[in-house]
């Protein structure tokens, strides 16, 4: 039996993308928010603080929330900043060479392609004519990777980080900032469980979706998302 998802008082929202706030689809440009969602943001940011935490690029979101200009954390903890707003960069000149060399060397394949986020990228190969055999061939690319970077496995998507920027120490962050608030993180993918992690024992942490989690919590998908968050605005 699944524990219920309590509420706090004094929320610090985060809230992730991609699985959490929209449903994933094979092409990240049509990766829509549910219809309720921007007005659902609009509504819990007036009270409480609300930050977008997501692995893309943060301009990428601009089009997806176009009414919204809230705090976020973008690249897995790469950038920070504020959604139509300035934009952060935390990333070293050693970061960029590494991946830099590293998006080089990303085997042609057929139905493989590069999502390129400016300064990381991450390699989709969902729509492969040969899934397994591409799967293999990107497996065998990404075991080059220098240890300065870290191998995000996600659906059918390799991605690559600096290691020592994350989600984790992203949030832990902005957390200091908020110390009367119990930090809520809600996110269904593999760089979410470096929050969950990173977040101290009172936080609500909720994984969205099936697999194994560090969350204290589970929601089975976006809408279950939404209706949990509509709680809070009645």
């Amino acid at each position: 039996m699944p524990k219920p998802l309590p509420l706090t008082d004094q929320p610090l929202f985060f809230l992730d993308y991609d699985g959490t706030l929209a449903p994933i689809v094979d092409d990240p440009d049509a990766a829509y928010p549910h219809p309720a969602v921007p007005e659902m943001l609009q509504h819990l940011s007036a009270t409480h603080p609300v930050y977008i935490v997501t692995g893309r690029h943060l301009r990428d979101l601009d089009a997806f929330l176009p009414e919204l200009s809230l705090p976020a954390i973008g690249l897995h903890g790469a950038q920070e900043g504020e959604l139509h707003g300035t934009v952060q960069d935390r990333l070293t000149p050693d970061d960029r060479e590494k991946l830099n060399a590293m998006r080089a060397a990303v085997p042609s394949i057929e139905g493989v392609w590069v999502e390129d986020k400016e300064h990381t990228f991450a390699v989709h190969y969902r729509g492969a004519a040969d899934p397994e055999a591409a799967a293999q061939a990107i497996a065998a690319w990404a075991e080059a990777t220098p240890d300065t970077l870290n191998v995000i496995s996600g659906k059918d998507v390799v991605e690559l980080r600096p290691a020592h920027l994350h989600k984790g120490t992203a949030v832990q962050a902005v957390a200091a900032q908020h110390p009367s608030r119990t930090p809520l993180y809600l996110g269904d993918d593999v760089t979410d469980e470096d929050a969950f992690q990173a977040l101290p024992a009172e936080a609500i942490t909720v994984k969205v979706g099936g697999g194994e989690t560090a969350a204290r919590f589970r929601l089975p998908d976006v809408p279950a998302v939404v209706a949990y968050l509509q709680r809070y605005l009645a």
